[in-house]
């Protein structure tokens, strides 16, 4: 039956939900005091009734909880009741400022273009609007130069020990001189970055 189960759900590339009586259990250990039976027979207890769902109904964000009843005097199953949920409230993250924007050189020019914006209307008004802007701006800056600041900052050491093994080679060589200074000014910049992110998202505070 499993198998048929399988054959006739897999084509569907739409959410679906089946419950009931399937009158079969999976393996032994779902006879006999098994795992949650729901059927009772003189005095065997089975896993019978069941409530199935497919891949796409988790893919879709449904959500729903099943509760098996006691059999009680009419029936030897256990009814299933099944409530689908309201799927969760998500809520906009806050806008938050990080310590490590301000250190990098392209901080006051993003800040100016977002601020720049011509608005017209009272001086309340042009405010919101300016400063929505440069939440757009700040958002945007963030996403390009902190985005996944860790593995950036550890990409930086490597890229920095791989350049300082070379130097050691050839030390004389300017080029490589060169490179390792510029090197370490972005490794420890980015490593700055990521101790000042960890610290806003540890303890929820931004820039004083």
């Amino acid at each position: 039956m499993w198998e048929k189960l399988l054959e006739l759900g897999q084509p569907m590339n739409m959410p679906w939900l089946i419950l009931g009586d399937f009158n079969c259990v999976k393996s032994p250990i779902e006879k006999q005091l098994g795992v949650t039976p729901t059927c009772e027979s003189n005095p065997v207890w089975s896993k019978l009734d069941r409530v199935l769902f497919n891949n796409e109904w988790l893919e879709a964000g449904l959500r729903c909880n099943a509760h098996f009843s006691p059999p009680g005097c009419l029936s030897d199953h256990s009814p299933g009741i099944v409530s689908i949920l309201d799927p969760p409230v998500s809520h906009p993250k806050p806008f938050r400022f990080f310590n490590m924007w301000a250190d990098h050189q392209d901080f006051m020019a993003t800040v100016e273009n977002g601020w720049n914006l011509n608005v017209d209307g009272t001086a309340q008004f042009c405010l919101c609007r300016k400063l929505k802007a440069l939440k757009g701006h700040l958002k945007a800056f963030n996403n390009l130069h902190f985005s996944h600041i860790s593995v950036r900052a550890k990409e930086a050491d490597l890229a920095l020990q791989d350049a300082q093994i070379q130097l050691e080679s050839d030390p004389e060589n300017a080029i490589i001189r060169d490179s390792v200074r510029e090197l370490r000014k972005k490794a420890v910049f980015l490593a700055e970055a990521d101790v000042s992110g960890l610290s806003v998202n540890g303890k929820g505070y931004g820039r004083n």
